[in-house]
């Protein structure tokens, strides 16, 4: 009878015991005896509101290359932005990876033509993907385009912000003018050299040491004056000012020579522009026609020189609507906006009359009333002197 009473005690303590723990804790079972369920490999209905499902990223793989593989280059470029729209990362990553590896393979092969036309496609969907210049600067250089593939490489050099990347751009600009001007000379095809340097000035006009190339091009031409004007703009550089002057002497005495006049002052100095730092980029003090002082950051490769709308706005201010519109890339993709010709526009003593001006909103605390574009610029021979923030402009 004894042990009857204890094992019915036992018992109810038992029940007790899981009643209370059950209360306590709720119906919801422990999370770690909670079943596992897989996310479905792809949803019903996309969100674009088609019935067609979403591929799979091995699916979307097979069908990148099978249109590689047939050259279908747009429709490829197309299911590359597809994967963009649908901003899956990892799928966008493996269609990027596999475009560039089909354009590498092409460029190895020697398929130029194949390689740019690839390229150039992708390059409108991500056009700021140094990888892909850097393939496409390759593409042109093996079909002789040397200039296209200079483009290329500053262009990409542009959108790069590592220094080692940066470095090695630099480094791919340099070796490849090497060739070129060295097949030049080797060909004796001046006048074709003279363009490579108008152009490389113009592409990167902080680099003294094209002004050498260019004078010294000039001077095969026997164009004087503008050999001299050349080699005034960078007579105070630190890294070429002594073979500047150098020049500038022999030049002297040869043209006194010839034309009975005195020598030039070489050391005089060409007066420059004075420019404040932002960053890697100057900033210049401008004026338009009947306005107000405004600051514009000096963007060589800008075409076009770009206005903030309120600039328009400033009292007495000239200028027309052209009825035109343009589209410019900016850090947020490509922007259209219209475009007005200024009367004028003045920087220092040098001045464009009838200037053609994209305008645009720059975005808050940009802190410029617009950038400086080649419109401008190319009217002039200049060059950015870094050491002593000056912009050195000379008549073509």
């Amino acid at each position: 009878m004894r042990a009857l009473i204890i094992g019915v005690l036992i018992f109810l303590t038992g029940w007790g015991l899981g009643w209370y723990s059950f209360h306590q804790r709720g119906t919801e079972p422990d999370p770690a005896e909670r079943p596992f369920i897989r996310a479905p490999a792809r949803p019903v209905k996309p969100e674009s509101g088609t019935d067609s499902p979403v591929e799979t990223a091995p699916a979307a793989a097979d069908g990148m290359t099978r249109l590689l593989q047939r050259q279908d280059f747009e429709a490829a470029v197309e299911r590359y932005e597809s994967l963009q729209g649908q901003a899956d990362d990892a799928a966008t990553a493996g269609a990027r990876a596999q475009i560039l590896s089909h354009a590498r393979q092409l460029v190895n092969e020697r398929r130029f033509s194949l390689a740019e036309q690839l390229l150039q496609g992708f390059l409108v969907a991500a056009y700021r993907d140094v990888e892909a210049r850097v393939l496409l600067a390759e593409a042109y250089q093996g079909q002789g385009a040397y200039i296209a593939a200079i483009d290329e490489l500053y262009e990409a050099r542009g959108y790069a912000w590592r220094p080692d990347r940066l470095q090695r751009l630099t480094g791919r600009i340099r070796s490849t003018v090497a060739e070129l001007t060295q097949s030049l000379k080797r060909t004796g095809d001046t006048d074709r050299l003279l363009a490579l340097y108008q152009h490389l000035i113009q592409q990167e006009p902080d680099h003294a040491f094209w002004f050498i190339g260019l004078a010294s091009t000039q001077l095969a031409l026997d164009d004087r004056e503008a050999a001299r004007r050349s080699l005034l703009l960078i007579a105070q550089d630190p890294d070429v000012g002594a073979q500047a002057q150098a020049m500038l002497s022999e030049l002297s005495i040869a043209f006194a020579g010839q034309q009975g006049t005195a020598s030039w002052d070489t050391a005089t100095e060409m007066a420059g522009i004075p420019l404040q730092r932002s960053g890697h980029h100057f900033i210049v003090d401008a004026i338009p026609a009947d306005g107000r002082d405004m600051q514009l950051l000096i963007d060589t490769g800008a075409s076009l020189t770009i206005l903030a709308p309120e600039v328009l706005e400033q009292p007495g201010i000239r200028y027309e609507d052209t009825g035109k519109s343009g589209v410019f890339t900016t850090a947020n993709g490509p922007v259209e906006a219209p475009i007005y010709t200024l009367a004028s526009l003045a920087v220092g003593d040098w001045q464009v009359n009838q200037l053609e001006v994209g305008i645009m909103e720059l975005g808050a605390g940009s802190g410029v009333d617009g950038l400086l574009g080649m419109n401008f610029l190319r009217h002039f021979q200049f060059f950015i002197d870094q050491n002593e923030a000056l912009l050195r402009l000379s008549a073509n």
